[in-house]
């Protein structure tokens, strides 16, 4: 019952983080709000700014309980920050008066389709979270939370035999998304396979379809209802097409893998981004969440560094389209962190650069 109550307090806790992390920024950006456009901007923009973080101090071999206080004071910051700024942008209601007007308005729009829209993505929430996956990539990401957080180190101990390593795997260090799970460990004493398969599993699951669904308001201007009905298309053929190199199937049994977060959250955010340029091709939002995707997948996988030419694919033929070539420089710019990556993934691969763990 204790892992269960922690469990659904770190699911609460992030969720709350992810969402305030949204607020702030679109507020920043002055976006229309939408709350779950907010949890996934929020999503994207904390693993962007703990990438930027965790890195640095894995190389520089800081112990795991400096990253949980660093990083703890800049959650209390922005979150309290972002609650500021909800509570001063206030209208003068009452409690009841505004969560009934924010609840019909949320609602508003929508059809029966709201129905199996939700059973689908509990459906795969369950999936993620009763499936057991013994993988050796399945082993990576758990005992490296596991080595992590028991020897109070980042990423200076393998996963597979706990043995201190000499050099940090290229493969591996830039992607601190591991050491996400060891910080939250400490942060609540939940144990790493409930943080790792079964918390941020279902977390990871839910971030992709609240993307299907901001695509589908997308490509059908806004219409809530056929954007539930996507979500529900989307979820039945990601279950019939299955291989075990289908994006379907990472998200079902493997939803707490980087390679998952990269087919099924950055990806699709590609899609969402570029169908958001063709729409409003000057508006600098978009240009925002691309560079949060850039930056954000090289916290979840190595793999990212194919990220520009799938951006560059999506993005450059509307660009060319509209006409809008100066728009190349922000699109350019935004692409800089998974460039940077991927010189230094590559120089680490061919043997040019090494960091020493030990």
């Amino acid at each position: 019952m204790s892992e269960f109550v922690k469990a659904a307090a770190a699911f609460f806790l992030q969720m709350s983080v992810f969402f305030l992390f949204g607020r702030l920024l679109m507020s920043l950006l002055r976006l229309k709000k939408d709350a779950s456009l907010a949890l996934v901007l929020g999503y994207l923009l904390y693993f962007a700014l703990f990438e930027v973080m965790a890195v640095p101090m894995t190389l520089l071999w800081v112990p795991l309980n400096g990253l949980c206080i660093v990083w703890g004071i800049l959650l209390a910051l922005l979150s309290g920050t972002a609650v500021f700024g909800m509570v001063r942008g206030r209208r003068k209601e009452t409690g009841r008066q505004k969560y009934r007007r924010k609840v019909y308005t949320y609602l508003s729009g929508h059809s029966f389709w709201i129905i199996p829209a939700a059973a689908a993505v509990l459906l795969q929430c369950a999936f993620g979270a009763l499936y057991q996956d013994t993988t050796v990539d399945a082993a990576y990401y758990v005992g490296m939370t596991s080595t992590s957080l028991y020897t109070g180190t980042l990423g200076r101990y393998s996963p597979y035999t706990g043995a201190l390593m000499k050099y940090f795997q290229g493969r591996y260090v830039f992607s601190a998304y591991p050491m996400h799970n060891a910080v939250w460990c400490r942060f609540l004493s939940i144990h790493p396979l409930v943080q790792a398969k079964t918390v941020m599993c279902v977390i990871n699951v839910l971030m992709a379809n609240l993307i299907v669904y901001q695509i589908g308001k997308q490509l059908f201007q806004g219409e809530k209802r056929k954007a539930d009905l996507m979500v529900c298309l989307v979820c039945v053929m990601q279950l019939f097409s299955y291989t075990i190199y289908s994006p379907g199937t990472f998200l079902f049994t493997r939803g707490y893998e980087g390679k998952a977060l990269l087919a099924n959250v950055i990806f699709p955010m590609v899609l969402y981004c570029s169908l958001w340029i063709y729409q409003d091709a000057a508006g600098r939002g978009a240009y925002a969440a691309l560079f949060l995707v850039s930056l954000s997948a090289a916290c979840f996988s190595g793999s990212s560094v194919i990220l520009p030419a799938a951006a560059a694919a999506g993005v450059l033929p509307v660009l060319f389209l509209r006409r809008q070539f100066s728009r190349l420089v922000p699109f350019s710019l935004s692409m800089v962190p998974s460039v940077v990556y991927a010189g230094l993934y590559f120089g680490t691969q061919l043997g040019w650069i090494a960091f020493a763990a030990s």
